[in-house]
Protein backbone atom coordinates (compact mmCIF):
# COMPACT_ATOMS: atom_id res chain seq x y z
CA UNK A 1 0.00 0.00 0.00
CA UNK A 2 2.73 2.55 0.99
CA UNK A 3 5.02 2.15 -1.81
CA UNK A 4 1.59 2.35 -4.71
CA UNK A 5 1.12 5.65 -2.63
CA UNK A 6 4.42 7.03 -2.36
CA UNK A 7 5.07 6.48 -5.92
CA UNK A 8 2.40 8.79 -6.58
CA UNK A 9 2.80 11.95 -4.43
CA UNK A 10 6.36 11.47 -6.05
CA UNK A 11 5.18 11.79 -9.32
CA UNK A 12 2.85 14.52 -8.25
CA UNK A 13 5.33 16.52 -6.27
CA UNK A 14 7.98 16.00 -9.61
CA UNK A 15 5.29 17.55 -11.98
CA UNK A 16 4.20 20.30 -9.33
CA UNK A 17 7.93 21.09 -9.01
CA UNK A 18 8.32 21.25 -12.83
CA UNK A 19 5.03 23.35 -13.51
CA UNK A 20 7.15 26.02 -10.12
CA UNK A 21 10.06 26.33 -12.18
CA UNK A 22 8.43 26.71 -15.61
CA UNK A 23 6.41 29.57 -14.04
CA UNK A 24 9.21 30.88 -12.45
CA UNK A 25 11.27 30.63 -15.73
CA UNK A 26 8.89 32.27 -17.57
CA UNK A 27 7.81 35.12 -15.40
CA UNK A 28 11.61 35.77 -14.74
CA UNK A 29 12.98 39.12 -15.89
CA UNK A 30 14.50 38.68 -19.39
CA UNK A 31 17.71 40.47 -19.61
CA UNK A 32 18.81 42.35 -22.90
CA UNK A 33 22.20 44.25 -23.72
CA UNK A 34 22.17 47.08 -25.29
CA UNK A 35 24.89 48.18 -27.27
CA UNK A 36 24.47 52.34 -27.64
CA UNK A 37 27.27 55.21 -28.10
CA UNK A 38 28.68 57.46 -27.77
CA UNK A 39 28.40 58.17 -24.54
CA UNK A 40 26.64 61.84 -23.22
CA UNK A 41 24.61 61.43 -26.71
CA UNK A 42 20.93 61.71 -26.26
CA UNK A 43 20.60 58.08 -27.45
CA UNK A 44 22.86 56.91 -24.83
CA UNK A 45 20.94 59.10 -22.49
CA UNK A 46 17.43 57.62 -23.71
CA UNK A 47 18.68 53.90 -23.38
CA UNK A 48 19.98 54.72 -19.67
CA UNK A 49 16.50 56.02 -18.67
CA UNK A 50 14.62 53.60 -20.02
CA UNK A 51 17.14 51.04 -18.15
CA UNK A 52 16.41 52.92 -15.19
CA UNK A 53 12.31 52.73 -15.70
CA UNK A 54 12.36 49.41 -16.71
CA UNK A 55 14.65 48.09 -13.31
CA UNK A 56 12.36 50.20 -11.27
CA UNK A 57 9.10 48.79 -12.64
CA UNK A 58 10.62 45.62 -12.03
CA UNK A 59 9.25 44.86 -15.62
CA UNK A 60 9.67 41.58 -17.33
CA UNK A 61 12.00 42.90 -19.85
CA UNK A 62 15.80 44.33 -18.73
CA UNK A 63 18.49 46.11 -20.15
CA UNK A 64 22.13 46.16 -19.78
CA UNK A 65 23.82 48.94 -21.28
CA UNK A 66 26.74 47.93 -23.76
CA UNK A 67 29.06 51.39 -24.20
CA UNK A 68 30.41 51.85 -27.48
CA UNK A 69 31.84 54.39 -29.53
CA UNK A 70 29.21 55.41 -31.70
CA UNK A 71 26.44 53.87 -34.09
CA UNK A 72 28.82 51.85 -36.22
CA UNK A 73 30.33 49.84 -33.36
CA UNK A 74 27.15 49.15 -31.51
CA UNK A 75 26.00 47.52 -35.06
CA UNK A 76 28.83 45.87 -34.93
CA UNK A 77 28.22 44.37 -31.06
CA UNK A 78 25.14 42.82 -32.72
CA UNK A 79 26.75 41.30 -35.47
CA UNK A 80 29.76 39.79 -33.24
CA UNK A 81 27.27 38.82 -30.64
CA UNK A 82 28.39 41.38 -28.18
CA UNK A 83 24.67 42.67 -27.77
CA UNK A 84 21.14 41.67 -28.50
CA UNK A 85 19.65 45.29 -29.20
CA UNK A 86 21.83 48.42 -30.72
CA UNK A 87 21.15 51.74 -31.23
CA UNK A 88 21.65 52.72 -35.08
CA UNK A 89 21.69 55.14 -37.72
CA UNK A 90 19.88 54.00 -40.83
CA UNK A 91 22.82 55.86 -42.85
CA UNK A 92 25.90 54.74 -40.88
CA UNK A 93 25.84 50.72 -40.85
CA UNK A 94 22.60 48.34 -40.09
CA UNK A 95 23.75 45.14 -38.86
CA UNK A 96 22.98 42.23 -41.05
CA UNK A 97 21.32 40.26 -38.12
CA UNK A 98 18.77 42.99 -36.81
CA UNK A 99 15.57 44.04 -37.43
CA UNK A 100 14.15 47.06 -36.52
CA UNK A 101 11.95 47.40 -33.02
CA UNK A 102 11.37 51.60 -32.48
CA UNK A 103 12.27 54.48 -34.36
CA UNK A 104 14.14 56.37 -31.50
CA UNK A 105 14.21 59.58 -33.91
CA UNK A 106 14.94 61.46 -37.08
CA UNK A 107 17.57 63.25 -37.66
CA UNK A 108 17.04 66.35 -40.12
CA UNK A 109 19.83 67.44 -42.69
CA UNK A 110 19.76 71.13 -41.74
CA UNK A 111 21.77 73.12 -44.13
CA UNK A 112 21.75 76.98 -43.43
CA UNK A 113 24.36 80.07 -44.04
CA UNK A 114 23.97 83.78 -43.10
CA UNK A 115 21.68 85.75 -45.60
CA UNK A 116 24.28 87.54 -48.27
CA UNK A 117 26.44 84.34 -48.42
CA UNK A 118 25.08 83.71 -52.44
CA UNK A 119 23.70 80.45 -50.89
CA UNK A 120 20.23 79.33 -51.25
CA UNK A 121 20.55 76.04 -53.51
CA UNK A 122 22.52 72.72 -53.34
CA UNK A 123 23.89 74.59 -56.37
CA UNK A 124 25.80 77.44 -55.52
CA UNK A 125 27.68 75.57 -53.20
CA UNK A 126 30.04 75.19 -55.53
CA UNK A 127 32.86 77.45 -54.79
CA UNK A 128 32.55 77.75 -50.92
CA UNK A 129 33.28 76.13 -48.36
CA UNK A 130 30.43 73.94 -46.13
CA UNK A 131 30.92 73.81 -41.88
CA UNK A 132 30.64 69.87 -40.93
CA UNK A 133 29.19 69.94 -37.25
CA UNK A 134 30.78 67.26 -35.41
CA UNK A 135 30.18 63.53 -36.96
CA UNK A 136 32.49 63.97 -39.83
CA UNK A 137 32.76 60.76 -41.38
CA UNK A 138 28.54 60.02 -41.37
CA UNK A 139 27.61 63.61 -42.05
CA UNK A 140 30.39 64.11 -44.97
CA UNK A 141 29.05 60.62 -46.56
CA UNK A 142 25.69 62.72 -46.49
CA UNK A 143 27.33 65.98 -48.29
CA UNK A 144 29.13 63.64 -50.43
CA UNK A 145 25.98 61.77 -51.67
CA UNK A 146 23.53 65.19 -51.78
CA UNK A 147 26.51 66.33 -54.24
CA UNK A 148 26.71 63.85 -56.49
CA UNK A 149 23.10 63.35 -56.96
CA UNK A 150 23.62 67.57 -58.13
CA UNK A 151 26.45 66.26 -59.89
CA UNK A 152 28.90 68.81 -57.93
CA UNK A 153 32.60 67.47 -58.02
CA UNK A 154 33.33 66.51 -54.28
CA UNK A 155 36.62 69.27 -55.00
CA UNK A 156 34.41 71.89 -55.99
CA UNK A 157 33.35 72.03 -52.43
CA UNK A 158 35.46 72.50 -49.15
CA UNK A 159 34.68 70.84 -45.97
CA UNK A 160 35.97 72.04 -42.33
CA UNK A 161 35.27 70.01 -39.38
CA UNK A 162 33.25 72.44 -36.55
CA UNK A 163 33.72 70.04 -33.29
CA UNK A 164 31.19 72.31 -31.51
CA UNK A 165 27.99 73.81 -32.51
CA UNK A 166 28.81 76.97 -30.44
CA UNK A 167 32.14 77.42 -32.38
CA UNK A 168 29.75 77.61 -35.58
CA UNK A 169 29.75 81.65 -35.13
CA UNK A 170 33.15 82.21 -34.92
CA UNK A 171 33.94 80.17 -37.66
CA UNK A 172 31.30 81.91 -39.97
CA UNK A 173 32.05 85.59 -39.15
CA UNK A 174 35.89 84.65 -39.64
CA UNK A 175 34.36 83.78 -43.46
CA UNK A 176 36.34 79.93 -42.68
CA UNK A 177 33.21 79.30 -43.69
CA UNK A 178 30.30 80.18 -45.79
CA UNK A 179 27.69 77.64 -45.41
CA UNK A 180 27.13 75.17 -42.46
CA UNK A 181 26.00 71.48 -42.40
CA UNK A 182 23.95 70.14 -39.04
CA UNK A 183 22.35 66.47 -38.74
CA UNK A 184 20.31 66.26 -35.45
CA UNK A 185 17.17 66.28 -34.23
CA UNK A 186 15.12 69.33 -34.86
CA UNK A 187 14.92 70.35 -31.13
CA UNK A 188 18.64 68.82 -30.21
CA UNK A 189 20.83 71.47 -29.27
CA UNK A 190 22.68 70.50 -32.11
CA UNK A 191 20.69 71.35 -34.40
CA UNK A 192 19.70 74.44 -32.26
CA UNK A 193 22.88 76.10 -31.46
CA UNK A 194 23.83 75.74 -34.94
CA UNK A 195 20.78 77.51 -36.41
CA UNK A 196 21.15 80.47 -33.47
CA UNK A 197 25.06 80.86 -34.43
CA UNK A 198 24.07 80.99 -38.11
CA UNK A 199 20.99 83.81 -36.97
CA UNK A 200 23.95 85.91 -34.83
CA UNK A 201 26.58 85.81 -37.72
CA UNK A 202 24.39 87.37 -40.25
CA UNK A 203 23.11 90.23 -37.10
CA UNK A 204 20.26 89.49 -36.97
CA UNK A 205 19.61 88.49 -40.18
CA UNK A 206 17.27 85.12 -40.74
CA UNK A 207 19.35 82.64 -42.18
CA UNK A 208 19.00 80.89 -45.17
CA UNK A 209 17.56 77.23 -45.16
CA UNK A 210 18.82 75.36 -48.17
CA UNK A 211 16.28 73.67 -49.68
CA UNK A 212 16.96 69.51 -51.05
CA UNK A 213 13.82 69.91 -53.82
CA UNK A 214 14.96 66.63 -55.00
CA UNK A 215 14.98 64.83 -50.95
CA UNK A 216 12.14 62.11 -52.49
CA UNK A 217 14.33 61.03 -55.66
CA UNK A 218 17.33 60.72 -53.11
CA UNK A 219 15.61 58.91 -50.58
CA UNK A 220 14.17 56.43 -53.20
CA UNK A 221 17.67 55.72 -54.29
CA UNK A 222 19.30 55.44 -50.94
CA UNK A 223 17.11 53.11 -48.06
CA UNK A 224 19.12 54.83 -45.66
CA UNK A 225 17.78 58.26 -46.23
CA UNK A 226 14.12 59.27 -46.15
CA UNK A 227 12.38 62.95 -47.15
CA UNK A 228 12.06 65.28 -44.65
CA UNK A 229 10.00 68.71 -44.02
CA UNK A 230 11.31 71.15 -41.42
CA UNK A 231 8.22 73.20 -40.96
CA UNK A 232 7.78 76.93 -41.10
CA UNK A 233 8.53 78.43 -37.84
CA UNK A 234 10.28 74.87 -36.52
CA UNK A 235 12.95 77.56 -34.76
CA UNK A 236 10.64 80.22 -33.51
CA UNK A 237 11.34 83.63 -33.51
CA UNK A 238 8.47 86.95 -34.48
CA UNK A 239 9.51 86.16 -37.92
CA UNK A 240 9.05 82.19 -38.14
CA UNK A 241 12.37 80.44 -39.07
CA UNK A 242 12.58 78.91 -41.63
CA UNK A 243 9.65 81.44 -43.35
CA UNK A 244 8.65 78.63 -45.25
CA UNK A 245 8.51 74.85 -45.28
CA UNK A 246 11.91 73.60 -46.20
CA UNK A 247 12.30 70.12 -48.10
CA UNK A 248 15.31 68.11 -46.85
CA UNK A 249 17.00 64.74 -46.39
CA UNK A 250 16.88 62.94 -42.87
CA UNK A 251 17.62 59.50 -41.56
CA UNK A 252 16.76 57.67 -38.62
CA UNK A 253 18.10 56.48 -35.38
CA UNK A 254 16.50 52.85 -34.85
CA UNK A 255 16.76 50.83 -31.86
CA UNK A 256 17.13 47.09 -33.61
CA UNK A 257 17.40 43.81 -32.06
CA UNK A 258 19.04 40.71 -33.41
CA UNK A 259 17.03 38.46 -35.49
CA UNK A 260 16.99 35.58 -33.29
CA UNK A 261 15.61 37.10 -30.36
CA UNK A 262 11.86 35.39 -29.65
CA UNK A 263 8.81 37.22 -31.04
CA UNK A 264 6.77 37.41 -27.33
CA UNK A 265 10.02 39.23 -25.82
CA UNK A 266 10.47 41.97 -28.39
CA UNK A 267 6.77 42.06 -28.83
CA UNK A 268 6.66 42.92 -24.85
CA UNK A 269 9.96 45.28 -25.30
CA UNK A 270 7.88 47.42 -27.78
CA UNK A 271 4.75 47.61 -25.56
CA UNK A 272 6.74 48.59 -22.68
CA UNK A 273 8.55 51.32 -24.72
CA UNK A 274 6.26 53.28 -25.61
CA UNK A 275 4.41 52.67 -21.99
CA UNK A 276 7.57 54.74 -20.73
CA UNK A 277 7.70 57.08 -23.33
CA UNK A 278 5.95 59.60 -21.39
CA UNK A 279 7.95 59.10 -18.09
CA UNK A 280 10.99 59.07 -19.74
CA UNK A 281 9.97 61.89 -21.95
CA UNK A 282 10.48 64.17 -18.70
CA UNK A 283 13.56 63.24 -18.45
CA UNK A 284 14.97 62.87 -22.02
CA UNK A 285 12.42 65.38 -24.10
CA UNK A 286 13.72 62.88 -27.21
CA UNK A 287 11.54 60.24 -25.71
CA UNK A 288 8.67 62.13 -27.42
CA UNK A 289 10.01 61.25 -30.98
CA UNK A 290 9.76 57.56 -30.52
CA UNK A 291 7.32 56.38 -33.07
CA UNK A 292 6.92 53.34 -35.13
CA UNK A 293 8.52 52.29 -38.03
CA UNK A 294 7.11 51.84 -41.58
CA UNK A 295 5.95 48.15 -41.05
CA UNK A 296 4.21 47.62 -44.81
CA UNK A 297 5.91 44.97 -47.19
CA UNK A 298 7.35 48.18 -49.47
CA UNK A 299 9.52 48.77 -46.40
CA UNK A 300 13.21 48.65 -47.23
CA UNK A 301 14.27 48.05 -43.80
CA UNK A 302 12.93 45.24 -41.63
CA UNK A 303 10.95 45.44 -38.59
CA UNK A 304 11.18 42.44 -36.24
CA UNK A 305 8.23 40.04 -36.52
CA UNK A 306 7.50 40.51 -32.39
CA UNK A 307 7.45 44.35 -32.99
CA UNK A 308 5.43 43.74 -36.02
CA UNK A 309 3.00 41.63 -34.11
CA UNK A 310 2.43 44.34 -31.25
CA UNK A 311 1.86 47.28 -34.32
CA UNK A 312 -0.60 45.00 -36.33
CA UNK A 313 -2.26 43.93 -32.80
CA UNK A 314 -1.51 40.25 -32.95
CA UNK A 315 0.86 39.97 -30.01
CA UNK A 316 0.26 36.31 -28.62
CA UNK A 317 -1.31 35.90 -25.26
CA UNK A 318 0.34 33.41 -22.65
CA UNK A 319 -2.10 30.85 -23.60
CA UNK A 320 -1.23 31.21 -27.11
CA UNK A 321 2.40 31.02 -26.71
CA UNK A 322 2.36 28.10 -24.10
CA UNK A 323 -0.88 25.95 -25.17
CA UNK A 324 1.03 23.42 -26.10
CA UNK A 325 3.01 23.16 -23.25
CA UNK A 326 -0.64 23.60 -21.20
CA UNK A 327 -2.51 20.56 -22.97
CA UNK A 328 0.53 18.04 -22.53
CA UNK A 329 0.80 19.40 -18.68
CA UNK A 330 -3.24 18.42 -18.51
CA UNK A 331 -2.36 15.52 -19.93
CA UNK A 332 0.38 14.07 -17.58
CA UNK A 333 -1.65 15.50 -14.50
CA UNK A 334 -5.11 13.36 -16.16
CA UNK A 335 -2.41 10.46 -16.49
CA UNK A 336 -1.02 10.42 -13.06
CA UNK A 337 -4.47 11.31 -11.57
CA UNK A 338 -5.74 7.88 -13.42
CA UNK A 339 -2.72 5.90 -12.56
CA UNK A 340 -3.29 7.52 -8.58
CA UNK A 341 -6.90 5.88 -8.86
CA UNK A 342 -5.67 2.47 -9.77
CA UNK A 343 -3.26 2.21 -7.62
CA UNK A 344 -5.60 3.35 -4.61
CA UNK A 345 -8.31 0.74 -6.26
CA UNK A 346 -5.75 -1.78 -6.64
CA UNK A 347 -4.39 -1.01 -2.55
CA UNK A 348 -7.56 -0.74 -1.16
CA UNK A 349 -8.49 -4.36 -3.23
CA UNK A 350 -5.35 -5.53 -1.18
CA UNK A 351 -6.75 -4.29 1.91
CA UNK A 352 -10.01 -5.92 1.37
CA UNK A 353 -8.11 -9.22 0.97
CA UNK A 354 -6.09 -8.84 4.07
CA UNK A 355 -8.97 -8.01 5.61
CA UNK A 356 -10.69 -10.53 4.56
CA UNK A 357 -7.80 -13.12 5.15
CA UNK A 358 -7.54 -12.36 9.12
CA UNK A 359 -11.76 -13.10 9.48
CA UNK A 360 -11.54 -16.33 7.42
CA UNK A 361 -8.73 -17.32 10.17
CA UNK A 362 -11.46 -16.51 13.08
CA UNK A 363 -13.61 -18.51 11.47
CA UNK A 364 -11.57 -21.22 11.28
CA UNK A 365 -10.66 -20.43 14.89
CA UNK A 366 -14.07 -20.96 15.70
CA UNK A 367 -13.68 -24.10 14.01
CA UNK A 368 -10.50 -25.48 15.45
CA UNK A 369 -11.65 -24.81 18.53
CA UNK A 370 -14.70 -27.33 18.58
CA UNK A 371 -12.25 -30.25 17.66
CA UNK A 372 -9.31 -28.73 20.08
CA UNK A 373 -8.58 -31.75 22.68
CA UNK A 374 -6.01 -29.80 25.14
CA UNK A 375 -5.84 -26.62 26.96
CA UNK A 376 -2.45 -26.21 25.19
CA UNK A 377 -4.79 -26.13 21.75
CA UNK A 378 -7.03 -23.68 23.06
CA UNK A 379 -4.27 -21.29 24.24
CA UNK A 380 -2.54 -21.17 20.94
CA UNK A 381 -5.74 -20.70 19.05
CA UNK A 382 -5.99 -18.03 22.15
CA UNK A 383 -2.92 -16.51 21.57
CA UNK A 384 -3.86 -16.51 17.97
CA UNK A 385 -6.96 -14.44 18.47
CA UNK A 386 -4.95 -11.54 20.33
CA UNK A 387 -2.68 -11.46 17.51
CA UNK A 388 -5.30 -10.74 14.78
CA UNK A 389 -6.38 -8.41 17.84
CA UNK A 390 -3.51 -6.75 17.42
CA UNK A 391 -3.22 -5.88 14.09
CA UNK A 392 -6.94 -5.18 13.70
CA UNK A 393 -6.30 -2.35 16.22
CA UNK A 394 -3.47 -1.29 13.99
CA UNK A 395 -5.39 -0.95 10.88
CA UNK A 396 -7.92 1.01 12.54
CA UNK A 397 -5.35 3.13 14.25
CA UNK A 398 -3.76 3.81 10.94
CA UNK A 399 -7.26 4.11 8.85
CA UNK A 400 -6.82 0.84 6.94
CA UNK A 401 -10.13 -0.40 8.72
CA UNK A 402 -13.57 1.50 8.41
CA UNK A 403 -16.42 1.44 10.44
CA UNK A 404 -17.91 -1.97 9.54
CA UNK A 405 -14.38 -3.86 9.16
CA UNK A 406 -14.32 -3.03 12.83
CA UNK A 407 -17.63 -3.97 13.62
CA UNK A 408 -16.95 -7.95 11.36
CA UNK A 409 -13.62 -8.08 13.65
CA UNK A 410 -15.50 -7.36 16.90
CA UNK A 411 -17.80 -10.11 16.28
CA UNK A 412 -15.32 -12.72 14.78
CA UNK A 413 -13.23 -12.22 17.83
CA UNK A 414 -16.66 -12.62 19.92
CA UNK A 415 -17.38 -15.62 18.30
CA UNK A 416 -13.80 -17.12 18.78
CA UNK A 417 -13.17 -15.65 22.26
CA UNK A 418 -16.62 -17.35 22.94
CA UNK A 419 -15.89 -20.33 21.47
CA UNK A 420 -12.64 -21.01 23.19
CA UNK A 421 -14.47 -20.53 26.19
CA UNK A 422 -17.11 -22.59 25.91
CA UNK A 423 -14.76 -25.48 24.80
CA UNK A 424 -12.33 -24.97 27.74
CA UNK A 425 -15.02 -25.25 30.12
CA UNK A 426 -16.26 -28.57 27.81
CA UNK A 427 -13.36 -30.18 28.19
CA UNK A 428 -12.91 -28.98 32.38
CA UNK A 429 -16.47 -31.21 32.55
CA UNK A 430 -14.90 -34.28 30.84
CA UNK A 431 -11.76 -35.40 32.32
CA UNK A 432 -11.97 -38.42 30.86
CA UNK A 433 -11.56 -37.25 27.52
CA UNK A 434 -8.29 -35.11 28.17
CA UNK A 435 -7.22 -38.54 30.14
CA UNK A 436 -7.82 -40.67 27.25
CA UNK A 437 -5.65 -37.98 25.13
CA UNK A 438 -3.03 -37.99 27.21
CA UNK A 439 -2.59 -41.67 27.13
Amino acid sequence: MRRPLLLVLATFFLIAGATVLGWRYMSSPTPLRVAVGPAGSEDARLIAAAAQYLSREHETVRFKVVPTDGEADSARAIDEGEADLAVVRTDVTMPARAQTVVVLHKDAFVLVAPTGRGIDTVGSLRGHTVGIVKRLGANAKLLETLLAHYEIPVGDVKTVVIENARDVEAALRSNQVDAVLAVGSIGGRNVLDTVASALAAGDGAAPVFVPIAESDAIAQRSAALEPFEILRGAFGGASPRPADTVKTLGVSHRLVANSTITDSTISELTRLIFAMRPTLASDVPLANRIEAPESSNSAVLPVHPGALAYYDGEVETFFDRYDDFIYIGAMLLSVVASAAAGLASTASARRRARTLGLLDRLLSIVRLTRSAQTDAELEGLEQETDEILAVALAKAGTGGLDDAGVSAFTLGLDQARHAIAERRLHLARAPHILKVAAE
